[in-house]
């Protein structure tokens, strides 16, 4: 298919018009889904090789890419960032629109990796439109149903995933109004269709193991240690850094790239 898109198992061939327009719609890039929009290659952002790159990676990204611009310099995953852009994704991207499933997948990533995600923009404003007729029509059904009707069919957690997934999902606050039990459900439901979601990064692979001391302070953009029996900082620690953005520790390659995360709460577990 056009651009790589609805090769769902990397064989160079089309698995169909059904894949190529999933494929096209749940973000990613060809052959991956994603919290945003990308019309290329998204390999590169891909931290944890689990073919969704989430806001946290698209985050990631735009912090080097943005970064290695003020240094003028490039890195590997700002370069990647950049590569994965193109005309039709910026414009979905910049209308608001999330890409399908992004929402249950980000809640299925959990509090540390997950990040709260919303449409906006134009699209936000449609959807209210559409949101406004689906319950003008919907009335009439919820009338004749009235109290005490038998619920509405119960699937597998597998099938209710699929079912959330609809262009009145406004994003991750109306995943938060459904019951806990259906929350659950989607996000076991989730994670069975794609076991691989989320799963944990090497640490410090490129470079050897990372050893953070006991207590971690930021100044500015660098790591500074604090010796527990002292009252003043060490010297910075110039292979790492803080996220503005996430509070993630990033360990930086000599060009600046990153070459790997810390997440935040790792370490501030570490300084208790």
């Amino acid at each position: 298919m056009c651009g790589g898109y609805g090769d769902t198992n990397n064989d160079g061939k089309s698995d169909g018009i059904g894949a190529f327009l999933r494929d096209i719609t749940d973000g990613g890039g060809p052959g991956r889904s994603g919290a945003r929009f990308s019309s290329r290659d998204t390999g590169g952002l891909d931290l944890n090789q689990d073919n969704y790159i989430s806001e946290q990676e698209y985050q990631r990204g735009q912090s080097n890419s943005e970064s290695n611009a003020d240094s003028g310099i490039t890195g590997e995953i700002g370069d990647a960032y950049n590569n994965s852009r193109g005309v039709i994704s910026n414009f979905s991207n910049s209308f608001g629109a999330l890409p399908r499933g992004s929402i249950r997948q980000e809640a299925a990533l959990g509090p540390q990796y997950g990040s709260p995600i919303e449409t906006k923009n134009m699209a936000r404003f449609m959807q209210g439109f559409a949101g406004d007729a689906r319950d003008m029509a919907m009335a009439p059904v919820r009338a004749y149903r009235g109290e005490g009707a038998l619920p509405d069919p119960v699937g597998t957690p597998e099938q209710q995933a699929r079912s959330f997934d609809n262009i009145f999902n406004k994003g991750s606050s109306d995943f938060n109004k459904l019951p806990e039990a259906q929350q659950d459900a989607i996000i076991r439901g989730t994670r069975s269709l794609n076991s691989r979601l989320g799963r944990a990064v090497s640490v410090g692979s490129s470079i050897g193991p990372v050893s953070l001391p006991k207590t971690v302070v930021a100044a500015g953009t660098n790591i500074r240690t604090r010796d527990p029996d002292e009252n003043f900082p060490n010297e910075a620690l110039g292979n790492i850094r803080v996220n503005s953005i996430t509070g993630n520790i990033e360990v930086l390659g000599p060009s600046g790239e990153v070459l790997s995360i810390i997440p935040a709460s790792d370490y501030n577990m570490q300084n208790q």
